[in-house]
């Protein structure tokens, strides 16, 4: 597994950066698991006895903990946990709609309608790639500024590392209920809280971004015609 840099500039370094915070998160919960837990410890140590430490970034970890966070990492790279997570709650699909369809609908000059609105809804993966990625893709040759690009794309990558991570102490949390160590499970929930004010930051920060990269693709007269072009035809 690559160590990512904190700044994104394309969805594979954002993969990356996922999967590393994957790993770091569950490797935090699986210690403070074993630390608290003396069956879970003991069933990771008969497993330890006949497998090596192994060690990333100067440190020595356990082979059982190691293994289970490596899991961890590749489950949320190959499958793309977040995206999972995304359709599941429908976090995308309103979050393009409000800050990117809708607006750029009316600010392109078409007219907003009860059936485009369905359409939009329905449509909204074609749609973005038709009229916002096909100008602020990191993966093409983008026509607005690429500094906005990578900005919207960190603020997102960190709203993710959130979500993921909150995802990753709800197990945590319910292994200390179950064997009633109450006073851990609560720092667990305490800090599934604080990840849920951090995702309401980035997201405010998403909004912004994905606001600019708007109203950099309509300043154009020909893309703007373009894109209306797209919505007239819904």
């Amino acid at each position: 597994m690559v160590w990512p840099k904190l700044t994104v500039s394309d969805y594979p370094e954002m993969l990356r950066k996922l999967s590393a915070a994957a790993f770091s998160v569950t490797l935090g919960c699986v210690f403070f698991v074993r630390y608290r837990i003396a069956a879970i410890d003991q069933s990771l140590d008969a497993l330890e006895k006949v497998a090596p430490q192994i060690e990333a970034l100067h440190i020595h970890i356990p082979f059982g903990t190691f293994i289970i966070a490596a899991v961890s990492a590749v489950l949320s790279e190959s499958i793309k946990l977040h995206d999972k997570i995304s359709d599941a709650l429908g976090i995308r699909a309103e979050f393009d709609a409000r800050w990117i369809l809708i607006p750029m609908v009316l600010l392109s000059g078409s007219t907003m309608e009860r059936n485009r609105f369905d359409r939009i809804a329905s449509d909204r993966k074609r749609l973005m790639n038709d009229v916002f990625y096909k100008y602020a893709s990191s993966g093409r040759k983008a026509v607005i500024d690429k500094h906005l690009i990578t900005q919207a794309l960190t603020a997102w990558s960190w709203y993710w590392v959130c979500v993921e991570s909150f995802v990753l102490l709800i197990p945590t949390a319910a292994v200390f209920m179950f064997f009633r160590d109450w006073g851990t499970a609560s720092l667990a929930l305490a800090l599934m809280l604080a990840l849920l004010v951090i995702m309401k930051v980035n997201r405010a920060e998403a909004s912004k971004y994905a606001e600019a990269e708007v109203s950099a693709i309509l300043a154009d007269d020909c893309r703007r015609q373009a894109v209306k072009s797209v919505f007239d035809a819904l």
